[in-house]
């Protein structure tokens, strides 16, 4: 697990490209607390989806605490800041645990 202090922009892309990972942060919109399993890799996004990742990143390039990924539980793009982040979870660190590891397998089917 990264903790807020480990975590750069270049971490987290690096994570998400590599497989599903959890983010837990809090929404800016209403203060809340939300986790949210995730993804940028590329074989794990449905095909139809794919296509809009330059797209969906060449509209975020302004704004480096933005962080577009594909909300792997809710199919669809979403998004977090990294300021907000309390814990993230990388591919690896949901491997080691049997109960994330079988959630996770369901999430991509």
């Amino acid at each position: 697990m990264l903790k807020p202090s480990d975590i750069t922009r270049d971490i987290i892309l690096t994570n998400l490209s590599k497989g599903v990972c959890k983010v837990y942060f809090r929404k800016v919109t209403n203060g809340r607390f939300r986790s949210l399993y995730c993804t940028l890799k590329y074989n794990a996004l449905p095909r139809d989806n794919r296509k809009y990742i330059e797209q969906i990143f060449s509209s975020f390039k302004n704004d480096l605490d933005l962080i577009p990924v594909y909300d792997i539980v809710d199919s669809e793009w979403k998004s977090f800041r990294l300021s907000t982040i309390l814990q993230f979870y990388t591919n690896e660190d949901l491997m080691k645990s049997e109960t994330e590891k079988r959630k996770v397998k369901v999430l991509e089917q």
